[in-house]
């Protein structure tokens, strides 16, 4: 439209007699103005882009070197915490070993956080309303004591009893600690997990290669052997596909290695995935949950038991068998959860996923990593180019000879930037919703980063240019 009535123009001015020598020199201005804007434009898109590959490049070269994962982790924890609620998984049955528990006539003579009398005569109430399987969440590493050789039997021949052991660890001078010695290597489970320099609990172990010389031999997690041996009821098994990925029924299970995500100085050893935590009001609350009193005084109806996956294991404080989560108590405190709340949580994860199809997390491959951050950073620059042309509310017409932060709104590169990065972290929310673990901390300093730079450049070209102009 500009253009047709440039036209109009000069045929008005044509009209009106006026020399064709001053037309022309309006038209070679007009061009020339023209040259200048495209010229600009130019120098602009030349600058988005050079700020975001540089920022990307040091983004990307900080994060390669660990540097950003403790920050990278922390968001992961704050957007694990703002996933909505989940239902309880009823599929899981958590019996508990309290401090009140400890005290109970049949726990006279316990080794541990449960006696020989009491867990005979908690599998002797569980076993006839057909648990699918029983998962023993507690060290039993000595043999069942004199006179009770049905206990004996019950761990020797219960085709659905499982129970821990844990794997030696060199590096921490542990030397591992035995299964029971009644139980059958495949109904063995080791208790061993992975936590990060913070202590928290982010990742799942599912298999391991054991260490021959260790006491605990067992290639799986109790939480797998759970799990495997529950969906083998319906006909779904696990298998390793040809890239050595465990796939369970249709589900495969993507492995984390070191240098992906935001795990980019983790000793990603053995069989490791991502944890998905299921939140119902408390990673405590993730399955209906009795007391080791509740089962020995007839509390529970045979449809609470029969089908469910029964994990036994210890909640009192003395014990101090507890681990980091994500989340964060009422006191807002780190959320420490009991161990045999972790191994349901892992349980969870596994029958969940093959079963309603719930989403495991993972995280992209190298170049998605690259090109997400990379797309955040040239977002900041285009946000900081739109601002160059917006100035003050309310101001005179822009002087030139006004220095470049008076000529420009910085409030208003300092919202828009702020508005980006909260719609970064809402789409950072939607995709791990759905499964995926995208870098936030390293797209929000490269766009930061490139805002930054974009305004910091044309400042430095001016100085160069002009040293007396004013910043």
């Amino acid at each position: 439209m500009k253009g047709w009535g440039d036209k109009e123009k000069i045929q008005n001015t044509l009209r009106e007699g006026q020399s064709p020598t001053k037309f022309k020199i309006q038209n070679s201005s007009l061009a020339l103005f023209n040259q200048s804007k495209i010229q600009n434009l130019k120098s602009k898109i030349a600058t988005v882009l050079l700020s975001s590959l540089v920022a990307t490049g040091l983004v990307l070269g900080a994060r390669s070197l660990g540097v950003l994962q403790p920050w990278e982790l922390k968001a992961y924890d704050q957007l694990m915490r703002s996933r909505p609620e989940e239902q309880q998984d009823s599929r899981l049955l958590i019996v508990t070993i309290t401090e009140a528990d400890l005290q109970l006539p049949e726990q006279r003579n316990r080794k541990g956080s449960l006696s020989d009398q009491a867990l005979e005569q908690l599998l002797n109430k569980l076993e006839p309303d057909q648990p699918r399987a029983i998962g023993l969440d507690i060290y039993r590493d000595f043999p069942v004591g004199a006179g009770q050789r049905t206990l004996a039997q019950l761990i020797r021949n219960g085709t659905r009893f499982f129970a821990i052991c844990k794997g030696r660890d060199r590096d921490l001078n542990h030397p591992g600690i035995a299964p029971p010695p009644e139980l059958p290597s495949e109904r063995q489970g080791f208790s061993d997990v992975v936590t990060d320099p913070d202590r928290v609990l982010r990742r799942h172990l599912i298999a391991m290669k054991p260490d021959p010389t260790s006491p605990c031999v067992a290639p799986y997690a109790l939480s797998a052997q759970l799990a495997f041996h529950y969906l083998e009821a319906e006909g779904i098994t696990a298998q390793y596909t040809p890239n050595q990925e465990l796939q369970v029924g249709n589900v495969v299970f993507k492995r984390l290695h070191n240098h992906r995500g935001g795990y980019q100085a983790a000793d990603t050893w053995g069989y490791q995935t991502l944890l998905n935590y299921r939140l119902h009001r408390s990673p405590l609350e993730i399955a209906p949950t009795v007391t080791l009193t509740d089962v020995l005084r007839g509390s529970l109806q045979p449809k609470d038991v029969r089908d469910r996956i029964v994990l036994i294991g210890v909640t009192a404080q003395s014990f101090h068998d507890y681990l980091l989560t994500p989340y964060r108590s009422e006191q807002g405190t780190d959320q420490e959860v009991p161990g045999v709340i972790a191994q349901a949580q892992m349980v969870s994860q596994i029958v969940s996923a093959v079963k309603d199809g719930r989403s495991l997390l993972g995280v992209w491959p190298m170049w998605g990593d690259v090109v997400w951050i990379w797309g955040w950073s040239v977002i900041g620059g285009v946000l900081v180019w739109h601002g160059w042309g917006v100035r003050r509310s309310h101001s005179p017409p822009v002087d030139p000879s006004q220095s470049y932060l008076k000529r420009h709104s910085p409030v208003y590169l300092v919202l828009i930037t702020s508005a980006a990065l909260g719609i970064l972290y809402g789409a950072s929310l939607g995709f791990f919703i759905q499964g995926i673990w995208v870098p936030l901390v390293p797209s929000a300093l490269a766009l930061i980063a490139t805002s930054g730079s974009a305004i910091a450049l044309p400042i430095l070209q001016t100085k160069i240019q002009n040293p007396k102009s004013k910043i």
